[in-house]
């Protein structure tokens, strides 16, 4: 035990006589282990930002066949991915978010006596502001696409009540007045413009191509490989009464061409139900080569702009009008 104790004491001593140890007889400057080059100086990289308009996603071409124009529609504009929904018609297009905060249209409609763009853009600003009376159209400039040259202007006012932030860009092509149309119509439309419209008005933009006459189809054609085929998606051909509606599906039906734009036979067979509940009525058709008889089916209680299914043709544009 004594010794235990003694061997403790000594190493005590050691540890604190130590701190008076005399310094080296040579100094010694200490170096820093990396001494950077004269002049050079170490900056983190940049954290790079995000490109808003990756997020901008196009669907397949559509002609609409009254303009000699085609555009890829919105997919979607934002990271959430959600679907854009688009309404076609002849000679024009509808699109929106599902929130319908983000609107655009692209639309046509004969020039009349407007010489050029800035014409169409004049009366057709002065139509919108029979509807909005607080619209603001800043001073028109000029814009190009699709080869073309065309006006532009700054939009803002009130949409569906709520405050408005948008663009409008119009061309004179074919003796017509062509406008693509971008708003964002929410409490802060400006930041939703700032974010995500004007990247989806400029892909929009970029995606159009003015056709030659005669080298579009007559009519639309469906991009949806579902539409006509299924009962859920019908064609909707819409009725004034309940006895029309055979011969507006029949008209339809005469109207429709193969893809190598052959003759229709077809046969009507018994309506169903489909998963809304909705009565769909169904015509088994064939053309020539078209091998074993197709099922399509058709809707007499709404309508929307009838399309050739994918994979066929049509004689000449469809021949049925909004009831």
């Amino acid at each position: 035990m004594k010794k235990r104790l003694l061997a403790v004491l000594l190493l005590s001593a050691l540890l604190f006589s130590s701190c008076n140890f005399p310094s080296p007889t040579l100094p010694r400057e200490d170096q820093p282990l990396y001494v950077p080059p004269a002049g050079q100086t170490f900056t983190p990289p940049a954290t790079p930002s995000p490109d808003p308009s990756a997020r901008i996603k196009l669907g397949d071409e559509v002609v609409l066949p009254l303009v000699s124009l085609a555009f890829s529609p919105l997919a979607s504009v934002d990271n959430s991915g959600l679907p854009m929904t688009l309404s076609l018609g002849e000679d024009k297009a509808v699109m929106n978010n599902t929130d319908e905060t983000l609107f655009f249209s692209l639309s046509s409609e004969s020039a009349g006596v407007s010489p050029d763009a800035q014409a169409c853009l004049t009366n057709l600003l002065s139509r919108m502001r029979a509807d909005l009376p607080e619209l603001h159209a800043s001073e028109a400039t000029e814009i190009a696409a699709a080869g073309l040259t065309g006006v532009q202007t700054e939009l803002s006012g009130t949409l569906l009540e709520a405050p408005m932030t948008g663009k409008l860009a119009v061309f004179q092509v074919q003796s017509r007045c062509v406008s693509l149309l971008g708003a964002a119509a929410v409490e802060d439309p400006q930041t939703l413009w700032q974010e995500t419209g004007q990247y989806a008005f400029q892909a929009l933009l970029g995606g159009l191509r003015f056709l030659p006459p005669g080298s579009v189809p007559a009519c639309l054609i469906a991009t949806d490989p579902e539409y006509a085929f299924s009962p859920e998606n019908p064609i909707r051909v819409g009725s004034v009464n309940l006895y029309d509606g055979v011969s507006r599906m029949e008209a339809y039906l005469n109207t429709l061409r193969g893809p190598n734009m052959e003759e229709i036979n077809y046969i009507r067979i018994n309506p169903q139900y489909n998963a809304e509940n909705e009565i769909v009525d169904a015509y088994q058709i064939n053309y020539a080569g078209s091998g074993e008889p197709i099922t399509i089916y058709f809707s007499i209680y709404s309508y929307e702009t009838p399309m050739a299914p994918l994979g066929f043709s049509c004689e000449a544009a469809f021949p049925l009008q909004r009831p």
